[in-house]
């Protein structure tokens, strides 16, 4: 699984951050996803846009904006509250269960 975000995913003082948002929620359903940083603006056109990861997503989506997920079964989910969505409705296999790490 893969998540592409912007520069980071860091809080903003005063507002919330969509890459965070989607971070902490896959996180919170027990997910672990590579964090790719797609460096540039969504709102930029392509030519400014020419990072690795704002192609990869342009390939995916057809749009350059992030966060966007890709689920182990190669589903590309963009916009944050989507991504939001889909980690409630998606836990991880192993997670809230005590000893699944170590077979317990």
């Amino acid at each position: 699984m893969k998540l592409y975000v912007c520069w980071g995913t860091f809080n903003i003082p005063a507002r919330r951050h969509p890459c965070r948002d989607a971070l902490d929620a896959l996180k919170a359903a027990g997910h672990d996803p590579e964090v790719v940083k797609a460096y540039g603006f969504g709102g930029f056109p392509n030519a400014l846009n020419a990072t690795s990861g704002r192609r990869e997503v342009k390939q995916l989506t057809g749009q350059s904006w992030v966060p966007v997920l890709v689920t182990d079964e190669g589903e590309a989910i963009h916009d944050s509250d989507k991504i939001i969505a889909w980690a409630a409705a998606h836990p991880a296999a192993d997670s809230g269960r005590v000893g699944a790490a170590d077979g317990h």
